[in-house]
């Protein structure tokens, strides 16, 4: 019989020693488990954090430069004769309009052929020239518009005029605002009528665009 109350009660002393073992390697488990989520956690909101100052300080320094970037431009188009001698406030003057305007014409944003063949109506017409015809091709679109870097707009105009005003048109291509490259000349005719045809190409540069980007911090 007593033999019986000590078994029944190492029984009952290991079944206590098993439960509590169990429950102690459970919630040692639980914990280590929970430690691990909540370090891994605390790593990302770190990172979060990190990223997050980082961009405002590239933010404020953008801010800074912006507005070091306004104050030039103004003090850049302010002056009332711009960079090439013209009047700043009168577009429609001989090298008139501001800073910023000479340099849009000096080189444009897009392939705009149609503009280019009024500017070069406009020029050939400034010397006295009777002009034949303005070809060229006229490929403006928003793809040639995403290549990088300054790209080329190839023309040909054909013009008739004499000696001195020929000379004077070829003169005032090389000293157009927009920049002209004038790759062949062909003339015929004599000093009082000369049929030239010229072949160049001029220039322009795709706009830089701007995007605010979203990062995924993993």
């Amino acid at each position: 019989m007593e033999n019986n109350i000590k078994q029944t009660q190492i029984k009952h002393f290991a079944s206590v020693i098993t439960t509590t073992l169990s429950i102690g390697i459970f919630l040692t488990l639980f914990f280590v488990f929970s430690i691990n989520i909540l370090w891994s956690k605390y790593l990302y909101q770190t990172k979060v954090i990190n990223d997050q100052n980082a961009a405002l300080v590239n933010l404020n320094r953008d801010i800074r430069v912006s507005k070091n970037l306004t104050t030039s431009f103004k003090k850049f188009i302010s002056p009332p004769i711009n960079i090439i001698g013209g009047n700043s406030k009168n577009a429609n003057s001989v090298k008139g309009g501001d800073n910023s305007k000479i340099v849009l014409d000096a080189l444009p944003s897009s392939y705009d052929f149609p503009e280019l063949v009024s500017t070069l109506q406009n020029l050939l017409t400034s010397q006295g020239v009777t002009i034949n015809s303005i070809s060229g091709v006229d490929q403006s679109s928003a793809t040639l518009n995403q290549l990088n870097g300054i790209n080329t707009i190839p023309f040909q105009v054909s013009v008739s005029g004499n000696y001195t005003s020929i000379e004077n048109l070829i003169n005032a291509m090389e000293k157009s605002i927009r920049p002209i490259n004038i790759l062949k000349i062909s003339i015929s005719g004599d000093q009082t009528n000369l049929n030239v045809t010229i072949s160049g190409e001029t220039y322009y540069q795709p706009a830089i665009n701007f995007r605010i980007l979203k990062e995924t911090v993993n």
